[in-house]
């Protein structure tokens, strides 16, 4: 504890060294960051630390200033300090964590922070005010000391603490193999920054003094120029007076009043004419005569008391002064007898020119003002020319020399400059001409800036003192140049940042690394396994798939054995990635591969390929069948149902079998057949199994030709849409239409869309397609209306895959603005597969849809995954019946039981219902008498082309009327 103490008071005295005017705190108070680190790491004891040694480098300096050891910064800074170093260790304990290394930038940087500019508003908030008030910082500085102060300490720790931490940081490992490469660089850019704040000090020192220096000299011409200008006012007047011989006081004052009015600081002029002794009667009696009752000439005493003036050879009795009425005391005053005036009017007379007095206390005053009387000789000319005559008598004029200084420089702050006019050849203690009391006797101390200036009065030589105010520095303070010292050392300070962080993070590397290499050493068999096995299943990876297989495959040769190669692809499992997250696909993925291994021999090799396809090698078969057995096993297990966050989805396969040496004597081969099967299998409805045949290699040319030819489809306008009406079941009239899209190929007509669809949703032409499908519906939709052919709600299919994409909404919007049809005449169908989604964004994202007036339809409704649930919280507006169930009535009891069912489920949730598939009459009226709105079939009519529905549309006409308006 006391080697802190010490230590603290060492770095403040130092620190105090490098102070901006004026001098109150440091620029950099190193001090604070030796007192965060003390408290972060000794705690209690740390602290007292702190306070005992900001109490020692208090009483160091107020010593050194030459004030009393013992005042009130002695009570406030200690405590404070101690307050700033506590506070900031608890603030890093809590928030940041210690012991430290300071490995990771975010944590070092807060340290720093919490340490530095948080932490250090503590002492600054608490100490300037203190001592603002007690009178030690003036007002005037107080934000600056506040700001300075703050800026001190904060530059304190942050350049401090780097250094410091490899010293006493803990954890001590993590800071001792530190220390090199922090302080070495540290100290180097410190001792840099160092230079350079003193480079700055003194350059803005000198810049200060110059600036006082013109500043001074300036003032002191502009008081030369104002004493000459009074000089010639005197010598003018007695000039007057040596010419006119002015004896009337009207004439007198109407000459001096210029002179009075130019020159403000100027108390009055006087006129004294010469009065022999034996001329003193006479003369007295002439000025009674003239209106002066009781003239005489007196003298006065030191204490300035009047008395008829003692017999002397001759008089000078003043008898003209002006202005009048302030001065009239001074009416036969022999300037001759007053101890203060005698000198300078002798003086006068013996050198002719103007002569002033020393420094005199103005009777005529009513408040403390020193002044001087210059005086002025007049001579009768001589007939021979020379320059004196006979004495005439004396022009005197005095002088408010606080006046004539304010009227010279104008109004002086005393808290910027503190001006002393001083008359050396004046007597002791008499030598203050302006100025505050005793200011001629006081010295100036340390750094103070003063000038001592010669100005003359006359023939009379005074010095011009001018000293800063304690607001001069403050006022002239360059902020630019302290602005760069501290943006200087602030990057002084980051690089200490970056070099700790920089090294803990070198340390923690070496520390991964050798963890890493110890790791590595004991974990060759993940490794092994991380190569051969796939992550997300633990199932067998193609490499290593491919290499048992390849081994099983030479030892079936050998033993004239037969295996088959079995390729799995889950159906529509994009789907569930789309609706539910990958998240939910990868659960499902990791269930499928338990419910393969439980169906599959010890000796069968099961794999995941990548994706939503595995592969099965299925060795040592006896016959053919035994891998249809292998197959049906697998579509046994995976009907049963999977739960993923309450969503319940049912999973299926389609599935391709290949078998040795039948279909191919090579794995390669053998691999290719089997997916070649399995597409075979997707293509007849998946959730099914195929071997592979020859004639199915022309099924997959033939999925090629599709795909190919559905590109250039899109591109070329082969693609074209059919529309089939939907009619009221009660009325028979028209209330909506389909529109169905169809593919016009060159070589081989026309194309299904069956045949179609399930290719683009593969190969990713589904979005494309569907775009122009909504569009051209739109447009036919706008060209009717603009025939005359209007009140028709259009029904337009869209995918699972299309409806998820993130651009799909933007683009209904674009569609729908660019078209100008009304949305509400728009249904769009979507599929049960949608349902699978998550209901609240499945929800917000129909919402979105329904808000720009679009209809909602559920398409093939009981096919899929349909929930109550879900119908009850979405925004709906129908539901279609799906063919397959309308085509068994009347007559299947199943059929009609769905079809009762749906149709009292939808209407008492406010659903319309479509019924699609209606051929029959006798379908119509079973429809009909439950209650069934739409009707939709070849009975009413089947899809026709854009001209021949506007044909159909008329004749419809004709016989049901116009076609009912979609509700709002």
């Amino acid at each position: 504890m006391p080697a802190l103490a010490l230590a603290y008071a060492a770095l403040g005295w130092l620190s105090l060294r490098v102070t901006i005017a004026p001098d109150h705190v440091s620029l950099v108070f190193v001090p604070a960051g030796l007192a965060f680190v003390a408290a972060l790491t000794w705690r209690r004891t740390g602290l007292v630390g702190v306070a005992l040694g900001s109490l020692l480098l208090n009483g160091l300096t107020n010593g050194q200033s030459g004030g009393d050891v013992l005042n009130w910064n002695l009570l406030v800074t200690p405590p404070a300090a101690a307050l700033q170093a506590g506070l900031s260790a608890w603030m890093v304990r809590r928030w940041v964590g210690y012991p430290n290394a300071l490995d990771n930038p975010g944590r070092a940087l807060a340290l720093l922070a919490l340490g530095g500019p948080v932490a250090c508003l503590i002492n600054a908030s608490v100490s300037v005010p203190v001592l603002v008030a007690l009178g030690v910082v003036p007002e005037p500085e107080a934000w600056f000391s506040w700001w300075n102060w703050w800026l001190g300490d904060a530059l304190g720790v942050v350049l401090s603490t780097p250094l410091l931490l490899v010293l006493w940081g803990q954890p001590r490992e993590a800071w001792v193999s530190r220390r090199t490469t922090v302080a070495l660089p540290m100290l180097v850019a410190m001792a840099l920054a160092s230079a350079t704040v003193y480079q700055v000090r003194d350059g803005e020192e000198r810049a200060l003094r110059d600036q006082f220096e013109v500043e001074s000299r300036e003032l002191a011409r502009q008081l030369q120029r104002r004493l000459d200008a009074q000089s010639d006012s005197v010598m003018a007047v007695a000039k007057l007076m040596e010419l006119a011989s002015l004896t009337r006081p009207e004439d007198y004052r109407e000459a001096v009043m210029p002179w009075l009015r130019r020159y403000s600081g100027t108390q009055n002029f006087g006129w004294s004419p010469r009065v022999t002794e034996a001329q003193r009667a006479q003369f007295e009696a002439e000025q009674r005569a003239a209106g002066r009752a009781h003239f005489s000439i007196l003298g006065r005493d030191p204490q300035g008391a009047t008395f008829p003036a003692l017999p002397a050879a001759d008089h000078l009795p003043i008898t003209l002064v002006e202005p009048l009425e302030t001065n009239r005391s001074v009416l036969g005053l022999d300037v001759l007898v007053l101890p203060a005036t005698s000198e300078a009017v002798m003086a006068t007379q013996i050198s002719g020119r103007p002569e002033v007095t020393q420094a005199i206390r103005l009777v005529q005053e009513t408040r403390q003002q020193r002044g001087v009387v210059m005086y002025q000789a007049v001579f009768h000319p001589r007939p021979d020319g020379r320059p004196y005559g006979e004495l005439k008598g004396v022009v005197s004029a005095v002088f408010r020399m606080d006046d004539v200084l304010t009227a010279a420089l104008g109004p002086v702050a005393p808290q910027r400059l503190q001006l002393c006019l001083i008359d050396p050849q004046g007597r002791a203690g008499n030598q203050r001409l302006v100025g505050a009391e005793g200011c001629e006797l006081q010295a100036v101390a340390g750094r103070t800036m003063s000038m001592e200036l010669p100005v003359r009065f006359s023939d009379r030589f005074w010095e011009f003192r001018l000293t800063e105010g304690p607001g001069y520095r403050a006022e002239q303070r360059s902020w630019t140049a302290w602005a760069t010292v501290a943006l200087g050392m602030g990057a002084v300070g980051m690089l200490g940042v970056f070099l700790v962080v920089i090294t803990g993070h070198g340390r923690r590397t070496q520390l991964l690394v050798q963890q890493r290499t110890e790791e590595l050493a004991g974990s060759n068999a993940r490794l092994v396994q991380l190569a051969h096995f796939d992550p997300l299943t633990g199932l067998a990876n193609r490499k290593h798939w491919m290499d048992q297989a390849q081994a099983t495959l030479e030892a079936a040769r050998r033993h004239g054995d037969r295996l088959g190669v079995m390729f799995i692809d889950l159906d529509r499992f994009k789907h569930v990635n789309d609706s539910l997250g990958h998240s939910a696909g990868d659960r499902l993925l990791g269930t499928v591969a338990l419910r393969l291994r439980e169906c599959l021999r010890s000796r069968d090799v099961l794999a995941r390929l990548g994706g939503d396809e595995f592969v099965v090698l299925l060795p040592r078969l006896k016959e053919r069948d035994g891998a249809a057995v292998a197959a049906r096993k697998i579509m046994q297990l995976l009907v049963a149902p999977v739960f993923i966050d309450q969503h319940e989805v049912t999973v299926s396969a389609s599935v391709g079998l290949a078998c040795y040496p039948e279909d191919g004597d090579s794995i390669e081969t053998l691999l290719r057949h089997a997916d070649t099967a399995m597409y075979a299998a997707k293509d007849a409805g998946r959730n099914g199994w195929r071997f592979f045949s020859s004639e199915m290699n022309e099924h997959l040319s033939q999925r090629m030709f599709i795909e190919t030819g559905l590109r250039r489809a899109l591109a070329q306008g082969e693609l074209f849409l059919q529309y089939q009406p939907q009619v009221d079941t009660r009325s028979g009239r028209l209330v909506g239409a389909e529109a169905l899209v169809r593919w016009a190929h060159p070589e081989r007509g026309l194309i299904a869309p069956d045949q179609f669809i399930a290719v683009a949703e593969d190969c990713g032409l589904i979005e494309p397609l569907g775009r122009w499908v909504f569009t051209e519906a739109c447009r036919q939709l706008r060209a009717w209306e603009d025939e005359g052919l209007s009140g028709l709600q259009l029904a337009v299919n869209i995918s699972a895959l299309e409806f998820n994409r993130p651009g799909f909404l933007p683009q209904v919007r674009d569609i729908l603005s660019a078209s100008g049809v009304n949305p509400a005449q728009i249904e769009l169908e979507i599929t049960e597969s949608l349902l699978m989604q998550s209901l609240p964004e499945l929800s917000e994202r129909l919402g979105e849809l329904t808000a720009l007036g679009l209809k909602l339809a559920l398409d093939d409704f009981g096919t899929g995954y349909s929930s109550l649930g879900y119908l009850k919280r979405l925004p709906l507006s129908r539901l279609k019946i799906d063919k397959s169930f309308v085509a068994g009535v009347p007559g299947s009891p199943e059929g009609e039981a769905i079809i009762r069912a749906s149709l009292s489920m939808a209407h008492d949730l406010g659903l319309d219902v479509v019924a699609e598939g209606v051929e029959a009459e006798d379908q119509r009226d079973f429809l009909l008498s439950h209650g069934c709105d739409r009707l939709q079939g070849y009975l009413i009519a089947r899809p026709m082309g854009a001209d021949a529905f506007g044909d159909w549309w008329r004749q419809h006409l004709h016989v049901h009327g116009k076609a009912m308006a979609p509700s709002p």
